[in-house]
């Protein structure tokens, strides 16, 4: 269980740094903020990875401990 668990966070890790390089995300978290929905969308599926990360990581500590 751990491995798999171990395989989520790795896999949720590459999205997040593939969704950082994006141009989505470049334009969403630019110099000047906007309220275009595209923008809150990306916003959203970022907090959405680093949640889930954040969730991963805390599960991996509960089963190693």
């Amino acid at each position: 269980m751990i491995e798999q668990l171990k395989q989520h966070l790795a896999d949720a890790q590459r999205e997040l740094k593939a969704h950082m390089a994006s141009w989505e995300y470049a334009f969403a978290y630019g110099a000047r903020p906007n309220d275009h929905p595209k923008h809150a969308a990306t916003r959203q599926r970022t907090e959405e990875l680093r949640g889930r990360i954040k969730d991963l990581k805390a599960l991996i500590a509960e089963h190693e401990a």
